[in-house]
């Protein structure tokens, strides 16, 4: 029995997002993973480059990769990179005053209500756009619940940033 390399170790072409920097070079399936986690990883570098020029920084933000087999392989097929971060002097930012002097106990109920209303709305929205918006302001709010449950303690004011960008 004889295995065909072209068929083993497919070349899988990719394309760019709109407006994303970079070239769309192919890859076989072995080199995949390398391939898309460089162009990713250079999408994160320059949403780091973004908030720094803005004076700002980078909150959470993840790589993540769809990874699908291909041939012999399990190659990644695509890539996202998901980035917060927050910058100083953002319009929505200068309302977050009032929230430096709120402690840790009601900070965390507050978040915990605000997450229960957004859970309520998403079931009841059937706009899928609507339904996206949601989802995000539900993982932002929880990385925020998360951060006071790890003892990571992210400043008030980043959290009231956090909670201002809901309200």
């Amino acid at each position: 029995m004889r295995i065909d390399p072209a068929t083993f170790n497919p070349i899988l072409g990719y394309k760019l997002d709109p407006g994303e920097p970079g070239l769309a070079h192919s890859a076989p399936a072995s080199m995949s993973i390398l391939r898309v986690l460089n162009q990713e990883i250079s999408n994160y570098m320059a949403f780091k480059k973004k908030a720094m020029e803005k004076g700002g920084f980078i909150i959470s933000g993840g790589i993540f990769l769809d990874l699908q087999r291909r041939g012999g392989f399990l190659a990644a097929v695509a890539g996202k990179t998901k980035v917060w971060m927050y910058i100083p002097g953002d319009k929505r930012a200068g309302r977050i005053k009032g929230s430096t002097d709120i402690d840790e106990t009601n900070m965390k109920a507050q978040i915990k209500k605000e997450i229960e209303n957004l859970r309520i709305k998403m079931e009841t929205a059937t706009d899928p756009l609507e339904r996206e918006k949601l989802s995000r302001e539900i993982e932002m709010l929880e990385l925020a619940l998360n951060s006071f449950k790890a003892a990571l303690m992210l400043p008030q004011f980043l959290i009231g940033s956090l909670l201002d960008t809901l309200v």
